[in-house]
């Protein structure tokens, strides 16, 4: 009998209403998220986290495959894992995080800040992050972590009372409706002796500021990975946009709604390798890629595509492959959260990711699961032509946090 205990249920701070659709159909003007010096820089982490993360998931995966994710999403549910770790556990994940040298209120002010702020900042495209946490009846969770999971990351406490594949498929109905049926099932069965399960949710869905128009799609070969050519629709349009044109790779930006997020596509140079565009990605060429270059006349083609990307036994490869060792051995200590012992044993991944002439629907799911530890002028005028393996990211402007990021090797 998978049986698990109800602590506490709340909402997240703005689920009262319906945000499938923007509440306003005024657009709001859009503004700068408001951080502190310390939030600024662990938003600078996060994407240190990111980067990290997609270059070692890539050398980990097949290398003509595509890939897209959320690593913010398992951050984030990483974050709140480590807010009941103890000693070498909670170091080597606060590590592996890159939110190691900040203090316990410091990383949860920045989650409690940052939530609610990337929801709100567009009224016209829908951003949502859910967060929840489940637990066995027969292990006691500490009242001051659970407070902690409400009050920093919004997290809604759950109740399972049954075997395993009803308790399944109650999760799984909780990531369909966070998603909007984008993702609707992340686990097959519970364990019998998985004791504890966060789950974090992320649904995006923007519609470009300046749409294509679908009479201008057409059909064209785009360049596979593995060297094979693919008929794909190429949207297109014509723009007025900075780019940024490096040795490897160029680069430009499309906002959506009133411009607080956008979509970055990467495109490397004819001959440069995708994957050591993705190896050489940091900070600072994170920034030129989004914020670089000079303002050209841009005759824009870009593919209309779908990506979904399913990750689980590679996710603990790669966090173990970035020192996050301790909290998948029965060794771990997570007695923040219980006097139980228990340690990670599920690390489960899955986005997916729309784009057309509209816009882009993008959802993500990130789960952990802890067992037991024993049972004007004119300007210059460029063609970007995306016909070939690519980079893309979603962010939020002000703030330059990455949301998605994904690799279209083929189609």
């Amino acid at each position: 009998m998978f049986a698990l205990t109800f602590m506490a249920a709340i909402l997240m701070a703005n689920a009262a209403c319906d945000k499938n659709e923007p509440q306003n159909t005024e657009e709001n003007v859009r503004q700068d998220i408001a951080l502190t010096k310390a939030q600024s820089e662990l938003s600078r982490k996060s994407n240190d986290f990111t980067f990290d993360f997609m270059k070692i998931l890539a050398t980990k995966e097949d290398k003509n495959e595509n890939l897209f994710a959320s690593p913010f999403s398992l951050q984030t549910v990483l974050a709140m894992t480590a807010e009941g770790a103890v000693g070498d556990t909670k170091t080597e994940m606060l590590d592996a995080l890159k939110l190691s040298g900040y203090s316990e209120d410091e990383i949860a002010g920045y989650f409690r800040t940052l939530i609610p702020a990337l929801e709100g900042v567009d009224n016209t495209t829908v951003m949502e992050i859910a967060n929840s946490f489940w637990s066995k009846q027969s292990i006691a969770i500490k009242d001051d972590y659970a407070a902690k999971l409400k009050a920093d990351y919004y997290a809604e406490c759950q109740t399972l009372d049954f075997d395993g594949k009803v308790a399944a498929a109650a999760i799984n109905g909780w990531c369909g409706a966070k998603t909007h049926g984008m993702i609707n099932k992340i686990v097959d069965e519970i364990p019998i002796d998985q004791m504890v399960a966060l789950i974090n949710a992320i649904y995006f869905k923007g519609e470009w500021k300046d749409k294509f128009n679908e009479k201008n799609s057409f059909d064209d070969n785009f360049s596979n990975h593995d060297g094979s050519t693919k008929k794909v629709t190429l949207m297109s349009k014509g723009t007025n946009t900075r780019v940024f044109v490096g040795k490897n790779a160029s680069a430009l930006s499309l906002p959506y709604g009133n411009g607080a997020y956008s979509m970055t596509v990467i495109l490397p140079t004819e001959g440069v390798d995708v994957n050591d565009v993705l190896a050489s990605l940091d900070a600072e060429s994170w920034n030129n890629y989004r914020h670089g270059g000079d303002r050209y006349d841009v005759s824009l083609y870009l593919p209309k595509f779908e990506t979904e990307y399913t990750a689980a036994d590679i996710c603990i490869k790669t966090l173990d492959a970035m020192g996050m060792k301790k909290a998948f051995t029965r060794s771990a200590d997570f007695t923040g959260i219980s006097d139980t012992r228990v340690f990670i044993d599920q690390v489960i991944h899955k986005a997916k990711v729309k784009v057309n002439e509209e816009g882009t629907e993008a959802a993500a799911i990130s789960y952990v699961g802890m067992r037991l530890t024993s049972a004007a002028a004119p300007q210059p005028h460029i063609e970007f032509k995306v016909d070939r393996p690519f980079i893309y990211a979603i962010s939020e402007v002000s703030t330059g946090a990455i949301v998605f990021v994904g690799v279209q090797r083929k189609f």
